[in-house]
């Protein structure tokens, strides 16, 4: 069976399509060129295309899904990107998705420190731990919140619950992407509170996922990075990694198959979902060095003649 390809020609969509772009904090220098860009020349982007908010994290135990060791910034610098984005008129959403906090995280100087030089742009913040929302709900009234996909919620009861809480928006878990008598089911009213992750390039019913998440939450509460993991279970296991592996070892030329078995959705399949009443996307990769990130963005968000202008600003991140 052919390996299915990007549409790399595809101009845009029937319908508003609503992102949300990695790296807010990760890859600021570039995200900040990048959007100034944008907003100049708009034409830029695809069809329908709308550029919802930006979303990460700096180092600090709160952050979750990725362990940062390097993406620290000192106060005068978390000023200057809070008004680089409230300029663009771009939102900012915090990913604090770290499920091991105990109390006396919740009162880490550095984390309130990035909370209350954004709370006037009423941030959105993404979360899984229970005991962090609660503190951030009675602390930070002006934040609006997030399901978090890295709850892996399995049963489609327990990813219906979340609709019964006051988050903005639910991240479903992306194995959800092509259930779709699951996304049939979700009350019309609903779907614009979902986010649909499209371009996770994770195996459908990963086994190893909430490990790996869970190894890189314990890092991050340790200042560390994700180095030294090649003896933990999940990397034994994962079976991205065993695929990069035996591509690594093959004569044949496997580069084009990164999106089989998994739940990526190519950009020119995204007017189904549009068609649903689904209008939320989230792009990941804000581990990713910033030419990946923008191999991430352009099919889903530049039109095909301008992919020589959007290349160009790697030069100038």
């Amino acid at each position: 069976m052919a390996t299915k390809r990007i549409d790399w020609n595809f101009k845009g969509y029937k319908k508003e399509a609503h992102f949300f772009l990695c790296g807010a904090f990760e890859s600021f220098v570039f995200l900040q060129v990048f959007l100034k860009t944008i907003k100049e020349c708009p034409k830029m982007l695809k069809g329908n295309v709308v550029i919802d908010s930006v979303f990460g994290s700096p180092t600090c135990v709160w952050n979750g899904g990725r362990a940062l060791a390097d993406v620290y910034y000192n106060k005068k610098q978390l000023q200057n990107i809070h008004d680089t984005y409230a300029n663009l008129g771009i939102k900012v959403r915090f990913i604090f998705t770290n499920p091991f906090l105990n109390e006396h995280d919740l009162y880490d100087r550095y984390c309130n420190l990035v909370m209350n030089i954004f709370q006037d742009l009423s941030p959105e913040v993404v979360v899984n731990s229970p005991l962090l929302e609660g503190y951030l709900r009675s602390n930070y009234p002006t934040a609006s919140f997030i399901s978090s996909t890295t709850k892996r919620l399995r049963s489609s009861e327990a990813q219906l619950k979340e609709f019964n809480h006051d988050y903005k928006y639910i991240c479903l878990d992306y194995d959800y992407n092509y259930n779709y008598d699951f996304l049939d089911s979700i009350p019309q009213n609903e779907r614009d509170r979902v986010e649909i992750l499209i371009n996770s390039t994770c195996p459908k019913g990963c086994s190893t996922r909430v490990l790996h998440q869970a190894f890189s939450a314990k890092r991050q509460l340790e200042y560390n990075g994700d180095d030294d993991c090649e003896s933990e279970e999940f990397y034994r296991d994962c079976p991205k990694i065993k695929r990069i592996m035996q591509s690594s070892t093959s004569q044949d030329d496997t580069t084009n198959d990164i999106h089989f078995e998994t739940n990526y959705i190519f950009p020119q399949d995204m007017d189904n979902y549009l068609d649903k009443g689904y209008s939320h996307f989230k792009i990941q990769g804000r581990e990713l060095a910033v030419s990946q990130i923008l191999a991430e963005f352009m099919p889903y968000l530049i039109r095909p003649d301008f992919y020589p202008i959007a290349i160009s600003l790697i030069n100038s991140k």
